[in-house]
């Protein structure tokens, strides 16, 4: 073969191997969630707990089964389909299936926020770096929990909003697949909601300062909401489902459950700390996009800014939502800003035409590429590394030294503790260490339940209020360690209890290693049967 046919050939075959700004992203991604900054697996146990016994018994818990401090309180697990999918998952593929199910849920997360980008920015490399801004601000929770699922519908819903023709005809099927799924998988399906109520907003704004626009994208917001909220309601705990996510929200935003401060990923980012820091830096990024772009921004994604700024400000857990939520706003407005920055230089500058240069080139290598290859291959490798055995050089267990899921957060696992518990705290009433529930629960439920775990809505208020008593050594702390019978407590040594009653006549180490230490009562004091009533 020769002439223009050979060379269009030849052209084609050297573009499989050009990479893509997308596939370097996901090369990026892939391989640093895997081998560097590893995924979490601080509170998978009790989620592994709770789709097992869906699954061993087809119905789900709606008491606090695992707790002899609220056996009696209500529970909704909302997030029960991903709990199924978690266990599913591990029962079939092991840990390290699990592992790599988690890594791939966050790297499609990742490969959605790109493609938000792709709506406003003709720029691939700073498509990217947005794009790894957004993967960065996501690792706040990049962790083996339902959260992973509520990302991805997150992404999925702010796409739908972004592009109000996407589905064509099957939009409001899609749409009630999206809503109904996400509200089994997790609760931030709530937000999802307000998101539509803020694009809601934006269209009616115009129209509240007197300038004639149509009312059609109003109405078929209108709609939209109505689907979603409809397809809200199709769970097990239908409209209570609905409304239960309201109520947590309004616990946490307002301080209205004081615990919830106690609890890390409830606590506000603040102004000083390092988190904080990176809020504000991201915000002013944002900010310098939008004025040096010299263009006005839409209202709604203003709004987005404004809005996700407050949460991730109000909590850690929301600072995600903030990296992907002013995806469109960078994407729309970064590009124009830089290149408007450039020419300051001069249009001749060496730095103008570099980046001109650069951006032109950037832009040809994209398009000839296919932006599959290199996500394709980074697969590929990672599915080796998870498949072949621990013992070989390249598998994932020697390349990072995790084999099983307490690897992951060890801290969240006391492996010696557990296998001591069933031999010298059984019958006992145990008080345990808050971060431990979870793994006490996977382990050793129904032969031993715990005083508390990070199920933050399965207890009322009084048992977080004594746990953190005795974990702080309040006034009262021995009155409460009294009043419910405690015979047996597991906790960290460094903690200042383990500390006081090390010197108490009263209570006696029987066992404990670098982790743990696990105190008995000498004389047990009589549980209280009347404190639930």
């Amino acid at each position: 073969m020769s002439g223009p046919d050979h060379q269009a050939l030849t052209q084609i075959k050297k573009s499989w191997w050009i990479p893509s700004a997308f596939g370097l992203t996901m090369v990026i991604v892939a391989l640093s969630t895997t081998f560097i900054l590893r995924i979490k697996a601080d509170d998978i146990w009790w989620h592994l707990s709770t789709g097992r016994y869906i699954l061993q018994t087809w119905t789900l818990p709606d008491l606090n089964i695992y707790s002899f401090t609220a056996p009696g309180h209500p529970w909704l697990p909302h997030e029960w389909l991903s709990e199924v999918v978690f266990y599913l998952v591990y029962s079939v593929l092991g840990a390290k299936g699990l592992i790599a199910f988690g890594i791939a849920l966050n790297a499609t997360a990742v490969a959605l926020v790109y493609r938000i980008t792709q709506r406003y920015s003709n720029s691939p490399f700073l498509s990217s770096m947005i794009t790894l801004l957004a993967a960065l601000m996501m690792l706040g929770n990049f962790s083996l929990r339902p959260y992973l699922f509520g990302n991805l519908f997150f992404i999925a819903s702010i796409h739908a909003m972004e592009e109000p023709g996407a589905g064509g005809k099957l939009r409001p099927l899609l749409l009630f697949v999206l809503f109904s799924a996400w509200a089994n998988f997790h609760g931030s399906f709530i937000i999802g909601l307000a998101l539509i109520i803020l694009y809601m907003a934006a269209s009616v704004a115009p129209h509240l300062r007197g300038k004639k626009r149509s009312w059609a994208p109003t109405k078929a917001l209108i709609i939209d909401f109505g689907i979603a909220l409809v397809a809200c309601t199709s769970t097990p705990h239908h409209i209570y489902g609905l409304i239960f996510p309201l109520e947590y929200l309004q616990n946490a935003m307002t301080g209205k459950v004081s615990y919830l401060t106690n609890i890390s990923e409830w606590q506000s980012a603040g102004f000083s700390t390092p988190l904080g820091r990176m809020i504000i830096f991201y915000v002013m990024f944002c900010m310098f996009a939008i004025v040096g772009s010299g263009v006005s921004p839409a209202p709604i994604h203003i709004g987005l800014l404004v809005a996700f700024s407050f949460f991730a400000f109000s909590t850690i857990r929301n600072i995600p939502l903030l990296g992907i939520a002013a995806t469109p706003v960078l994407a729309r407005h970064l590009p124009k800003a830089l290149s408007k920055f450039t020419r300051l230089f001069g249009s001749n500058s060496a730095l103008s035409a570099a980046m001109d240069r650069f951006h032109k080139n950037s832009v040809h290598m994209d398009r000839r590429s296919a932006k599959i290859i290199l996500p394709t291959l980074v697969s590929l490798v990672l599915l080796i590394v998870f498949s072949v055995p621990d013992k070989s050089t390249i598998s994932y267990a020697s390349t990072t030294g995790v084999t099983e899921l307490k690897d992951l957060s060890p801290s969240f696992y006391p492996e010696g503790l557990i296998k001591q518990l069933p031999i010298r705290a059984k019958g006992r009433r145990l008080f345990n260490y808050f971060n431990w529930g979870g793994a006490i629960i996977w382990s050793l439920y129904p032969e031993i339940k715990v005083f508390i775990d990070q199920r933050n809505d399965c207890y009322p208020l009084s048992v977080f209020l004594d746990y953190f008593a005795v974990h702080e050594m309040k006034r009262d702390w021995q009155y409460v360690l009294d009043k419910w019978g405690i015979d047996a407590i597991a906790y960290p040594p460094s903690e200042k209890l383990t500390k006081a009653l090390r010197n108490d006549i009263d209570w006696l180490v029987v066992w404990e290693d670098k982790q743990a230490v696990l105190l008995v009562r000498d004389k047990p004091t009589p549980w209280q049967d009347d404190i639930l009533e």
